[in-house]
């Protein structure tokens, strides 16, 4: 499968570059490569690869199918069985004539927005799929070290040049999600550089030493970068995302027992309960929009969410929407939600929103599981569930996850620690 790994080590690397070119030139050539590695994947995986791949992925493909089969639902015209979408009926009396409508209103966005979601799903199963060998494994893991570094470098002030089009793509860059991903794998990669080191302790530790400095450089840059755009939600989805990390480590390295495991735990826990319940102390019961970094969308969302039915509007149909509860010279300029799940819950519905929320702590859950009972390498699937940990809060911050970007960084990484949450476990 080399051809195939070499195809998504590009892919990750030139993740930095999806920050400067339009969002459907990278859609197209994200199904593309990955049709062509899925295929090579394809002809290529042994019976045994196969087997502890449909091992390790299938529940997490058939939850991740929900929200695909829903998209699909929502294009279909369900006019006569009465779950179109009510804005068909203004259409029907312009038009003068009968429409069988469907739930969603921009058929060719809900169509574009699924080919995204199939390619990231396509990222995670090649990821996963290559990653079983451990040598891929630790390519992976340094291409994603490469491309946060590559990604952060401008928001974290180097190069200076790059800094205006950078502010000048009006929030789209993913910071906190990159940098945060970026922080981790860094963490995740020292690790791995400390493991390396005891197994080959006598023979020459170079590559090592490369490996680390490597890392310690990617940490400064991504946490650099979140310095830069300091906000509460980062600093609480990285603090935590960090803490669970450490506390894997720790555990597994000095062999805490469950009573001790269960201590952190609770810990951890109630330091989660006491933000939450802060946050919500400040007036904002909704939790779509609770933890808004950007006060300025929360109104137009609110608006929005408030005459969103359970069905939503159709996936990609956010800005569509948003002209009608704009006005008419702000609505040129387009328009953004203030959260991720906001614009999830006015696209799919809320129960869709709920539904992914539960879908990613379950793997969070699993994940954590695998990194326990693994002898070595538990970095792998630690990585993977802190890194959804930060990816869940953030969500509920801002839209950074949805960038282009910041989904293909997710997917491998989620991906790389599915494929590494299977080892050798504890005696």
């Amino acid at each position: 499968m080399l051809a195939a790994f070499v195809i998504l080590i590009i892919l990750i690397c030139a993740s930095p570059t999806t920050l400067f070119v339009d969002g459907n030139i990278v859609s197209g050539f994200e199904a593309m490569t990955m049709a062509i590695a899925t295929a090579l994947v394809a002809a290529r995986c042994t019976p045994a690869d196969t087997q502890s791949l449909l091992k390790l992925c299938r529940p997490v493909f058939l939850f991740a199918s929900i929200p695909a089969f829903w998209m699909i639902i929502q294009m279909l015209p369900l006019g006569y069985v009465g779950l179109a979408n009510p804005i068909w009926e203004s259409v029907q009396s312009i038009l003068g004539q009968r429409i069988v409508g469907s739930i969603g209103i921009d058929t060719g966005s809900e169509l574009l927005v699924l080919c995204q979601y199939l390619s990231v799903l396509a990222i995670l199963f090649v990821t996963a799929a290559i990653t079983l060998d451990r040598k891929k494994a630790d390519g992976v893991l340094s291409s994603l070290l490469v491309a946060t570094i590559l990604l952060c470098l401008p928001i974290a002030g180097l190069p200076v040049w790059l800094r205006g089009p950078i502010v000048q793509l009006a929030g789209m860059h993913p910071v906190e999600t990159v940098a945060a991903i970026g922080v981790l794998v860094a963490a995740a990669a020292i690790v791995r550089a400390f493991e390396r080191w005891q197994s080959l302790r006598g023979a020459s530790n170079s590559r090592l030493v490369l490996s680390l400095a490597m890392s310690v450089v990617g940490f400064a840059i991504c946490g650099s970068a979140i310095f830069l755009h300091w906000t509460n939600n980062l600093a609480f989805g990285l603090a935590l995302a960090m803490t669970v990390f450490s506390a894997v480590m720790v555990i597994r390295y000095f062999r805490i027992g469950f009573w001790g495991g269960s201590a952190i735990a609770t810990t951890i826990l109630t330091a989660c309960i006491v933000f939450v319940w802060i946050q919500f102390g400040n007036g904002v019961f909704d939790p779509m929009l609770a933890f808004s970094d950007d006060g300025s969308l929360v109104d137009l969302t609110k608006l929005m969410l408030s005459d969103a039915t359970w069905t939503g509007s159709g996936a990609g149909s956010f800005e569509v929407l948003s002209n009608v509860y704009m006005e008419s010279g702000a609505a040129l300029t387009g328009a953004k939600a203030a959260t991720a799940v906001a614009k999830i819950a006015i696209e799919l519905g809320r129960p869709m929103v709920w539904t992914i929320t539960l879908m990613l702590l379950l793997t969070i859950a699993y994940l954590l599981r695998g990194a326990l009972r693994r002898g070595r390498d538990a970095f792998y699937p630690a990585l993977g569930a802190s890194s959804l940990i930060a990816i869940v809060i953030f969500g509920f911050g801002s839209t950074g996850i949805l960038a282009p970007a910041a989904l293909i960084i997710a997917a491998s990484t989620l991906g790389l620690a599915l494929a590494q949450s299977s080892g050798r476990t504890i005696p």
